[in-house]
């Protein structure tokens, strides 16, 4: 496992991250014991970075949105503190619906139930989470209340750092010139389908912000599973999918191994998020950023999803 500097925090970061939305059930059903050795296994194999949310949950599971922070406090409780970074977000309470607060007593009461939940006295970076969402009508309040209680919550020493997780880029583009963050999460720009994140990087840089890669998979639509059920794809989408997954079948390729290697081509993305709830995931993750990049298959899978390229998914969408 490689380790790179986040920014200006002096975090020294694992290049592979484990991004616990999955074990909070977003993507398929989790089974608690084998999300606690996943999550065991992962520090193991020389993941030090850990990411969640107090919305990484169906509201029909065990625990409803705050399932992956539970699940991920109780498996990290065992490791000694210090060895790991831990980060989770605040001001998205739901994923399925969407339901967002960025008051600055909701962001107050999201941090401390968080610490609670992840059985820490402190966390390393909190991100507002998916600022630009319902076109955008959240982003003032975040921008405003949300940060300032991110600072006072910093003031206070229950958080190291703090930062913004955001996947519009004409938000990013506008967020990351003009405030302060210590560091910001993209996801799914930095994928085989997307590459927008490469204009931001100059701009993060400028800032001294460190950067969060998110989404090496696009949220799934990258896996021979495919996307979830609330993964905004058309049949369009689909069927190029399809053709895509039928060259990896027929040359013996798995595409998940071409989206991580890619992923973690740049040199200049200290770290990438990934999600799995299971150990062979796991292992099978880390092992294939191992291997040597496999450049010539990565061309012609570019080649196939190229209609798809950079694409606006509508994940939350965001209108000026």
């Amino acid at each position: 496992m490689r380790y790179n500097t986040l920014g200006n925090t002096a975090i020294t970061i694992s290049e592979l991250g484990f991004g616990a939305s999955a074990i909070g059930g977003m993507f398929n059903n989790t089974e608690k014991d084998e999300a606690l050795k996943t999550v065991h296994l992962a520090f193991d194999r020389g993941i030090n970075y850990f990411d969640t949310s107090p919305a990484y949950g169906r509201m029909n599971s065990t625990y409803g949105p705050i399932t992956s922070e539970i699940v991920l406090g109780n498996a990290l409780k065992d490791i000694k503190r210090s060895e790991f970074i831990l980060s989770t977000k605040a001001g998205k309470i739901s994923s399925l619906p969407p339901e967002l607060n960025f008051s600055y007593q909701a962001i107050i009461d999201s941090v401390e139930s968080s610490l609670e939940r992840l059985q820490t006295d402190y966390l390393d970076i909190v991100f507002l989470h998916d600022i630009e969402y319902d076109k955008g009508k959240h982003l003032d309040m975040a921008l405003n209340e949300g940060l300032e209680a991110l600072r006072d919550m910093k003031k206070a020493g229950k958080i190291r750092f703090i930062g913004g997780s955001c996947y519009s880029i004409e938000v990013l583009n506008k967020v990351i010139p003009n405030y302060d963050l210590d560091v910001v999460l993209v996801h799914n720009h930095y994928t085989l389908i997307n590459n927008q994140l490469l204009e931001l990087i100059p701009k993060i840089k400028k800032k001294g912000m460190g950067l969060v890669s998110a989404s090496p998979f696009a949220s799934g639509l990258l896996t021979n599973q495919g996307p979830p059920d609330w993964y905004p794809t058309s049949k369009k989408d689909l069927c190029i999918m399809d053709k895509t997954l039928n060259f990896c079948k027929e040359n013996n390729v798995h595409i998940e191994k071409l989206a991580i290697q890619y992923a973690l081509s740049n040199p200049e993305i200290p770290t990438t998020l990934f999600s799995c709830n299971q150990q062979y995931h796991l292992n099978q993750n880390v092992d294939w950023s191992e291997e040597p990049t496999d450049n010539a298959m990565i061309k012609n899978l570019c080649t196939l999803l190229e209609p798809l390229r950079n694409k606006d998914f509508d994940f939350g969408a965001y209108n000026d």
